[in-house]
């Protein structure tokens, strides 16, 4: 796939690189964290993009000593430098290299590895950089997109999401390399709906999801989940 991440593409469609969604993803990822007692002091986030999801971790999180975020494009690092801190620090770099040998505490993936051409080589090279991994991960395939294609070819096209995953299926290829599940939750659908059709799906998906949450991901759709795991350092 061409590099939409670096030619403008990616920064012509989403000007802002999502930042307004951060406070509700940092807003999340407390939650989760909060739920366990993990110990952490240093932070990194793996395509930080603007960078706005560390900023707003940064108050929550006072026994972290430092945040570090990690993006492999300009154009996003250019925006995250201008938010750059004593406590926050910003990196063109692409910590999956051999030739980097960094290790945090916990290492934040919030809405990566749909973007990836091979997310099986990126998985395999972050196993090993830091004790804990928290996942954010779109659980884009459901029976929905399965009528309305054009849903996920215009995921592809705005955002860049080439892989589609159910819970299930993304859940097993982590545990295929070495990250074990602590805990993991279900974050709701960000945008507003704009019409009467989508307001009506928005009602019957919330309804849905509390009678039954899985089988609404499953259906509906339009539920991302956050995942925390240990991973499998021992021969980091």
């Amino acid at each position: 796939m061409k590099d939409i991440y670096n030619n403008s593409t990616y920064l012509n469609n989403n000007p802002t690189w999502h930042e307004e969604d951060a406070p509700f993803k940092a807003n999340k990822i407390v939650q989760l964290l909060n739920k366990k007692a993990i110990p952490f002091k240093t932070v990194a986030e793996v395509g930080c993009g603007s960078g706005q999801i560390l900023v707003e971790l940064e108050p929550h999180l006072k026994t972290v000593t430092h945040f570090y975020g990690f993006d492999i494009s300009a154009e996003a690092i250019q925006i995250a430098k201008t938010k750059q801190t004593n406590k926050i620090t910003f990196e063109l770099s692409d910590i999956t290299t051999s030739s980097n040998t960094s290790f945090y505490d916990l290492l934040l993936v919030i809405d990566v590895i749909e973007h990836l051409d091979n997310y099986f080589v990126f998985l395999n090279s972050i196993s090993k950089k830091s004790n804990y991994t928290l996942f954010h991960i779109p659980l884009d395939m459901y029976v929905w997109t399965l009528f309305r294609e054009k849903m996920l070819i215009e995921s592809k096209d705005r955002v860049g999401h080439i892989h589609n995953f159910t819970e299930d299926f993304i859940l097993n290829i982590l545990a295929d390399y070495g990250f074990t599940v602590i805990d993991k939750m279900y974050t709701p659908p960000i945008s507003t709906a704009t019409n009467f059709k989508q307001k009506v799906i928005n009602v019957a998906r919330k309804v849905l999801f509390k009678l039954n949450k899985k089988f609404c991901t499953k259906t509906i759709g339009g539920y991302s989940i956050l995942v925390l795991t240990k991973n499998n350092t021992i021969n980091k």
